[in-house]
């Protein structure tokens, strides 16, 4: 690599990087408003919303990526255009495709750490990301319930004075609706004087112990069928007592590897193939597209003449996210089984390979404007009409004034 394609390289690398940066940091900002608001009963709120960030990171690096590349060397080649570097680089002998070469050493890299993201980091992330979930809504039962305050789980309504000295609680009221084949059958009303809080290591399940208390339900038309004292006795505070479920619930929790290995539904039925396989060419895709990018952030990043114009940063943002729209809506035809699943994602990218292949050559191997100039001209030109039309409008006011 020359020391021209080291310096590309170099500059490329910096505002790639610091762009992922940018974007995974603005993307959390709105999940962080949710994430505050499930741990705000949390026993441990600064470890669970940790947790659950960190869990949402390879989710948010799989978004930025494509767009960091796009724009990194979009803005590369745009600096490098408007210093008249480009222009000597070129004058001197150097080519099109040998200075983006040094992108397309990134390109692969960023395709081969996707592979790995997208395929593995991020259904593990998102599973993760939902067990700690769960298991914060179950503890936030436990932090609710000791400050003394109605709180509601499934059938259930607990309320726990605070009057006790040390772990305990009490005195402790339990309202329950009971329930027979999907239609309310009475209640079963429960009182204790005291209650401890404990959580279940096997199930993070909070659970609550009982002490000289008493209960009885109320059936019919207000009948009491049962009246009945303990000394000591054990109520769940979760809606069921089992472990969260194992991962593998819907395609986006599964790895490549068990994509590929389910593509005749064999390893997981209840996942219908036609989900499965429009999953596994998505992903497939998005690492494709990664080398495509640099083919055409070049040609968007050249600027000739004394008036540069950053037409191509705009045009490439609304390109990612259009595109990025269309394989997502390839994907739920594939899904569906409205088109055969690779049918939905690699049309859709072969479309954009030709489109690359074309504002490529038309740059790198024919003399004359940047494929943008013309938007960039259409562009100037609307400004102008609408400065021009600003201006009448304030003549027109000004003389009215006067008359």
């Amino acid at each position: 690599m020359g020391r021209l394609n080291r310096y590309l390289f170099k500059e490329a690398v910096i505002k790639i990087g610091g762009l992922i940066i940018f974007a995974i940091v603005v993307l959390l900002l709105e999940r962080l408003l949710r994430i505050f608001e499930i741990v705000s009963n949390s026993t441990n709120p600064a470890g669970d919303a940790g947790s659950m960030v960190i869990n949402l990171l390879p989710y948010y690096l799989g978004m930025a990526v494509p767009m960091a590349l796009m724009l990194g060397i979009t803005m590369t080649i745009d600096s490098f255009s408007r210093t008249s570097e480009l222009t000597a680089a070129m004058g001197a002998g150097v080519s099109l495709p040998r200075m983006t070469m040094p992108f397309l050493v990134i390109a692969t890299f960023l395709a081969i750490i996707t592979l790995f993201i997208e395929g593995y980091m991020q259904p593990v992330g998102r599973y993760n990301y939902r067990q700690v979930v769960h298991v914060v809504k179950q503890q936030s039962f436990t932090a609710a319930l000791r400050e003394g305050t109605f709180t509601s789980v499934g059938n259930r309504t607990f309320f726990a004075g605070t009057e006790k000295d040390g772990a305990a609680i009490g005195p402790i009221f339990i309202y329950e609706k009971l329930m027979k084949e999907g239609r309310p059958e009475g209640v079963r009303v429960t009182t204790a004087d005291e209650g401890r809080l404990i959580v279940r290591e096997a199930t993070n399940e909070p659970v609550l112990q009982l002490a000289s208390g008493q209960t009885y339900q109320i059936l019919g038309e207000r009948q009491l069928s049962g009246d009945l004292s303990f000394e000591s006795s054990a109520v769940a505070g979760a809606v069921n007592e089992d472990m969260f479920r194992s991962r593998g619930d819907d395609e986006r929790e599964m790895t490549t590897r068990e994509l590929w290995e389910n593509r005749d539904g064999s390893l997981y039925s209840t996942i219908d193939t036609n989900t499965n396989n429009a999953a596994l060419h998505l992903r497939l895709a998005r690492s494709v597209l990664l080398l495509i990018l640099p083919f055409i952030a070049v040609p968007f990043g050249i600027n000739y003449g004394r008036n540069p114009s950053s037409a191509g940063i705009f045009i490439g943002i609304v390109m990612l996210v259009s595109l990025q729209k269309a394989l997502e809506f390839g994907q739920s035809l594939g899904a569906s089984g409205v088109v055969a699943p690779w049918a939905g994602i690699w049309p859709i990218i072969g479309l954009v390979g030709l489109f690359a292949a074309y504002v490529f050559r038309k740059s790198a191997f024919k003399m004359g404007q940047p494929p943008l100039t013309a938007v960039s001209f259409y562009m100037k030109e609307t400004q102008s009409r609408f400065v021009a039309g600003l201006r009448k409008i304030t003549r027109f006011g000004r003389a009215s004034e006067t008359a």
